[in-house]
């Protein structure tokens, strides 16, 4: 009996050809994801892509009479990262552990001429109200991630991410508008 080679690579050239297709599927149905821990990035629909929000450096700040005020303070009334506003916004970031992604807090600016600040809580005389920032919604995202969206659509301003010892800052246009993101 003779052995049937060309039916042989028929079947070889299928096998390859099945292979080839699903490894670029599967290529191609991969979920884009940050690769630092601690850092957000803005997930751009558009050009599916992330681009990684700017750390800008911040000074606490402590102030008021009748009750004391702590905050924090960025230099420079704008960010340099900009969006237009949607219904779309979302960030991605990695977290070291999981639990720690629940840390993770959006705030509005108050912009007032060359800096911009929000308030991290308030005294009055031993109770500390602290503010927890604009309503979210985080939900893991792939194998490492989290997915950070903004529970009602940005107003134009500016605004701030955190986890913690770290602001990453960005600013909304309005619709139609620009954006000036890198």
């Amino acid at each position: 009996m003779r052995f049937p080679t060309g039916r042989f690579i028929q079947l070889a050239s299928a096998i390859i050809v099945s292979l080839a297709f699903c490894a670029a599927q599967t290529a191609t149905d991969k979920q884009m994801e940050p690769d630092s821990i601690g850092v957000f990035y803005y997930v751009d629909s558009s050009t599916n892509t992330l681009k990684r929000l700017p750390q800008e450096e911040f000074k606490r700040h402590t102030g008021g009479f009748g009750s004391i005020t702590q905050s924090i303070r960025v230099s420079g009334g704008t960010s340099p990262f900009h969006l237009v506003g949607g219904d779309q916004t979302a960030f991605l970031f990695k977290v070291f552990k999981d639990e720690e992604a629940s840390r993770a807090k959006l705030f509005q600016f108050n912009v007032k001429s060359s800096e911009r600040e929000y308030p991290l809580g308030t005294w009055k005389r031993r109770d500390f109200t602290p503010n927890v920032g604009l309503p979210i919604n985080i939900s893991k995202f792939g194998g490492t991630s989290f997915r950070l969206s903004p529970a009602t659509p940005l107003s134009p301003g500016e605004y701030a991410l955190t986890l913690g010892p770290t602001v990453y800052t960005f600013g909304v246009n309005a619709s139609g508008a620009i954006a000036s993101g890198k």
